[in-house]
């Protein structure tokens, strides 16, 4: 898998969200495992059945996020909001939240929260992603949790938080099982991630990787949009342009959206705002693989169609591959080259 590749599938996965896939490490990983399942069973093979090209899979953002709630789905079962449900979780773990906030003292109980949960649910993620990654021999990008940095680095099942700042945070496995990538999300819902006490991550500080197809970054929800949705975010950088004079053949793009897809607004403004508009004026990005997830989930419903793009050699962006419907399982598949037409 380290040497250089003409030709890589890309997935787009497209997963129904169940809080029971959240009862427990075992049953989240049996759920995503059951995908990887899926795009194993899609993949060309040479005549002694091994997979023929390198393949890259992105799960959708906050796939991980509800791993706040191991242990606790009973819990949290009737709760009609992500706060709610956090508050449930909260008074539950008193005693781990105490020791986060006597070690950190952050401005909320929220962070202390995430800090404390955070061994629990980076170890769930690690492994069942790393798994993932190794046993099918994939590029994962794992979707997105509410993690703190570790002292302990993310290429390691344990995890101990460096502070109780949590960011928006996309682990990518190689096929080896490592995590290769952290990936912070820069920009933040406004009225919606604020209010979840979640940081920002630094643009400057998203990975690059080097990979057989091509390098590889990952850009999470928000970050994919050109231009801020209010006037109150000065500090809005069009993460998808600075990658791109990073040299990024491939952009991977975990992405969530809340409430009906059907709404004129929220498509025009994917359309003429986020990726599919920005990919025309781009230079080396070449494919965007954007994943969704749909379903509904302690009170909010997610639809949108995970799709792959490509900017073709005239500057004109296709869509390679999409989900069926805003609302129904899928995974999204291409194959296509990894060299741009007339390079040698």
């Amino acid at each position: 898998m380290d040497t250089a590749t003409d030709i890589v599938e890309l997935f787009a996965l497209q997963p129904r969200v169940s809080l029971e896939d959240y009862a427990s490490p075992a049953a989240f990983a049996a759920r995503h495992r059951a995908l990887a399942a899926k795009v194993d069973a899609l993949r060309a093979r040479d005549a002694s059945g091994q997979p023929r090209y390198p393949a890259l899979v992105v799960w959708p953002e906050s796939v991980g996020a509800p791993l706040l709630f191991l242990g606790h789905v009973h819990r949290v079962r009737r709760s009609t909001s992500l706060q709610g449900a956090l508050k449930r979780v909260l008074l539950s773990e008193a005693w781990g939240v105490w020791n986060a906030w006597s070690d950190f003292r952050p401005p909320s109980l929220t962070e202390c929260l995430y800090a404390a949960r955070a061994p629990l649910v980076h170890r769930t993620l690690w492994n069942t992603f790393s798994g993932i990654a190794r046993d099918f021999g994939l590029w994962v990008v794992a979707g997105s949790a509410l993690l703190p940095a570790s002292r302990r680095g993310e290429d390691s099942p344990d995890f101990e938080p460096f502070s109780a700042r949590t960011y928006n945070t996309s682990y990518t496995f190689s096929p080896e099982g490592n995590c290769v990538a952290a990936s912070r999300k820069a920009n933040l819902v406004p009225s919606w991630e604020d209010g979840l006490h979640l940081s920002p991550g630094r643009p400057e500080d998203l990975p690059v990787l080097q990979t057989p197809f091509g390098k590889l970054a990952t850009l999470i929800g928000y970050d994919g949009f050109a231009q801020p949705h209010t006037r109150d975010e000065p500090w809005f950088v069009p993460c998808a342009q600075y990658l791109d004079a990073m040299r990024v053949d491939v952009l991977a793009h975990p992405d969530l959206h809340t409430g009906p897809w059907t709404r004129p607004a929220q498509g025009e403004r994917w359309r003429h705002e986020g990726l599919p508009a920005q990919l025309r004026t781009l230079r080396n990005v070449r494919y965007v693989v954007s994943a969704q997830q749909v379903g509904s989930l302690l009170g909010g419903t997610f639809e949108a169609t995970s799709h792959i793009l490509e900017r073709t050699a005239s500057g004109d962006v296709r869509v390679l591959a999409q989900a069926q419907t805003t609302q129904e399982e899928d995974v999204v598949h291409a194959t296509v080259p990894t060299t741009a037409p007339g390079t040698p």
